[in-house]
């Protein structure tokens, strides 16, 4: 990948395969009666969102007949935001069921966004929106049965 758009089909099909993997785990999921929605909804509209935009960037790219711009392979501190990004990943993962969904997403957002724009107040803002959201929409509208952190039993 040494251009724009060849960077950007490339990523926009490796992100539809994302969503493709997401919709595909999203059957696995097991379904309870008396739930109002089943658990495989949220992950359903994550993945086709995500295979749908993938798609679309990939498809965007390939139709824009102009190279673009020349990208460089990211230097050292680029590396250390991937990696610092990808570990931030795992560890939400890991902490979504002691925390539960809003809390872990709130912490995780708000130490990226911080990480990533070095700016605490706004990091912290929208960690916080995002958690309300999550808990407002997804559990108490939606129903849906996330994990919901150790201090909630």
């Amino acid at each position: 990948m040494t251009t724009q758009r060849s960077a950007d089909i490339v990523s926009g099909i490796v992100v539809a395969l994302v969503g493709v993997g997401v919709i595909v785990a999203a059957f696995d999921l097991q379904t309870t009666f008396g739930e109002r929605l089943p658990p495989r909804t949220l992950p359903l509209i994550l993945g086709l969102t995500t295979l749908f935009t993938g798609a679309l960037l990939s498809l965007r790219s390939y139709r824009h007949p102009e190279e673009g711009l020349t990208v460089d392979w990211p230097d050292r501190e680029g590396w250390v935001r991937l990696i610092v990004t990808f570990a931030s990943l795992v560890t939400y993962l890991f902490i979504i069921e002691p925390l539960g969904v809003p809390t872990a997403t709130m912490v995780f957002l708000t130490f990226l966004i911080w990480y990533l724009d070095r700016k605490l107040v706004r990091s912290l803002a929208i960690g916080i929106v995002t958690a309300v959201v999550i808990e407002v929409l997804f559990v108490r509208i939606l129903q849906l049965s996330l994990p919901s952190g150790f201090w909630v039993h």
